[in-house]
């Protein structure tokens, strides 16, 4: 072997080892980073949410913790939470308690003795609004056949059948992004994916769910005439802005003002189902207590013995939503879906299974909560 292929080999086994010394830097670099946000992770729960929920017990001396709920603490229209003050906090928010698959604190957060504690989510409900205000008849095929939205997107969206887990995310990813007035570069760092491709299913999906785009004119349009926007509730926001000779500025009045139509519509139909709910408590004689509410579901407390008709009364109110039809006289094009669960605490539970709005499992729910009735 000549000395020139010695030296060859020589740099190729160099370079091997450079190369695999690099790896093992970045996979120790990925591992710090993520140790890092993990403490800073565990740090913010145990600062805000632990010291937070033992101040306030401490504080109020009755096990229970106050949180404060403002109709006019956000511009949708949502219900805005924040711990209770009085010469000291006695709270912590339940709307920004973290959801964990393992070690969830939203546990600390127990249903009363004889009680069990109920959460209600509304499935996909800003899109489905989004569906029911832009009149797009595709999406609204997808709610009203059953079909899972974001698969039946990234199948129009890729053009074929079979649909991987990225595929399907990148369908999610760009369904919220458009709701929330984002755009090609917003997608392409968010999923990691080439600028290009990104601006490629961007206009792929304008052919998808051409409506979409059509209602997002028309509200940039009537918003730019009237300075402001408007939902299908009667719920307003001005939108001075619009008139600014900053085109930043103008696109983010543009962004507010679509946003608006959809989450202030899912608020308002929020808000109805409590109303809704409440109400039937009431007429029915029933102890169970609407005790919180987080973006799009509701958490109550229930008797065991209650369980059944509470869980009717909550899916005849969301999902049939008379209090709505009744008040302002809409019918939705799309159905409504909830998850319900139910469990000894707001972090485990199970879920509650359905059929034509009646509630099926009632019995293997108060077995995996150990009463027996």
């Amino acid at each position: 072997m000549s000395k020139w292929k010695h030296r060859d080999e020589g740099k190729r086994i160099s370079n091997s080892v450079i190369q695999n010394k690099s790896t093992d830097e970045l996979v120790q670099g990925r591992d710090f980073l993520k140790s890092l946000l993990d403490l800073r992770k565990s740090q913010k729960l145990e600062k805000t949410y632990i010291n937070g929920a033992s101040n306030a017990l401490e504080y109020t001396g009755t096990g229970k913790i106050y949180v404060d709920y403002k109709l006019d603490g956000t511009t949708t229209g949502r219900l805005s939470c924040t711990s209770y003050n009085a010469s000291k906090p006695m709270g912590v928010s339940f709307h920004t308690l973290p959801r964990e698959t393992e070690n969830n604190i939203r546990s600390m957060f127990v249903a009363p003795p004889g009680n069990t504690f109920i959460t209600v989510d509304y499935a996909a409900m800003e899109l489905r609004v989004l569906a029911h205000v832009a009149k797009e008849g595709n999406m609204q095929r997808a709610f009203n056949l059953g079909e899972d939205l974001h698969t039946y997107t990234a199948r129009l969206l890729f053009n074929k059948q079979h649909i991987t887990k990225q595929e399907r995310q990148i369908a999610k990813t760009v369904s919220f992004l458009i709701v929330y007035g984002g755009g090609a570069f917003n997608l392409a760092e968010t999923m990691h994916i080439p600028h290009s491709r990104a601006e490629f299913i961007i206009e792929s999906y304008k052919d998808v769910y051409p409506g979409v785009f059509e209602y997002m004119d028309f509200i940039n349009n009537f918003i730019k005439d009237n300075g402001y926007a408007y939902t299908i509730f009667g719920r307003r926001r001005n939108l001075p802005d619009v008139g600014s000779s900053d085109f930043s500025v103008v696109n983010r009045a543009f962004r507010q003002g679509l946003n608006f139509t959809i989450q202030s519509t899912a608020s308002d139909i929020l808000l109805c189902g409590l109303l809704g709910i409440r109400d039937r408590f009431s007429d029915n004689n029933l102890s169970a207590k609407i005790v919180s509410t987080v973006h799009d579901s509701i958490e109550l407390v229930c008797p065991y013995d209650e369980l059944d008709e509470v869980a009717n009364v909550v899916y005849d109110q969301l999902v049939n939503y008379p209090y709505i039809k009744k008040k302002f006289n809409i019918e939705f094009d799309v159905p409504l879906s909830i998850d319900v669960e139910a469990g000894h605490s707001f972090g485990e539970s199970v879920p509650l299974e359905y059929s034509e709005g009646k509630l099926q499992n009632r019995d293997g729910v108060l077995k995996y909560l150990g009463v027996s009735l």
